[in-house]
């Protein structure tokens, strides 16, 4: 039977990296594409890294009901993933992988309590470097997310796994997050 997986942690943990490695070395287990209200970032493409929506649109999507989770990360600032998109995995036999935020985990579990959820972590000097880097010394909202990271931490301790990814142990996180998946 299929199952659904969640990959979270703080902005700058790893999760997109972690996520990629185990859907290359996986092949039953399918990324959900999320959408967001947020700007693309350089080499982000719509409907492969995210469905970039509008406010609007997200709004509508939402309020229609044809959400299987949704959240407002940022003020203003929404993200979520569409029913109909993990419906159509589930269908076809494939394991589900998601990758959100903490906030959006929590959504996830109290909605889909079967969800197996596993939170990433680094130390955070670690963390607000890879942020640095990432967006090329321009980080958005650095001050809120550096605030963040107490409040994610204390929701990734409601998962149901933590697994730590510090700087140069990709392959050994990878390797844990996979043994994870593999228990029944």
């Amino acid at each position: 039977m299929p199952r659904i997986f969640v990959i979270t942690g703080p902005s700058g943990v790893g999760k997109t990296t972690v996520a990629e490695r185990l859907l290359a070395l996986r092949p039953n287990l399918r990324k959900v594409v999320t959408c967001t209200t947020r700007a693309p970032r350089d080499g982000e493409e719509d409907g492969v890294s995210y469905h970039f929506l509008t406010a609007d649109a997200f709004t509508a999507l939402r309020d229609a009901g044809a959400t299987f989770e949704d959240e407002e990360v940022y003020p203003g600032r929404f993200y979520g993933s569409r029913q109909s998109d993990v419906d159509a995995l589930l269908a076809n036999g494939h394991d589900v992988l998601f990758v959100v935020d903490p906030k959006g985990t929590r959504t996830i579990k109290a909605r889909h309590p079967e969800v197996i959820t596993v939170f990433l972590d680094a130390p955070t000097d670690e963390l607000l470097a890879r942020l640095q880097t990432r967006d090329k010394g321009a980080t958005a909202d650095l001050d809120a997310r550096v605030a963040a990271i107490g409040q994610e931490r204390a929701i990734g301790e409601t998962c149901d796994h933590a697994v730590q990814n510090p700087q140069g142990a990709l392959d050994a996180t990878v390797r844990a997050v996979s043994e994870i998946m593999d228990r029944p």
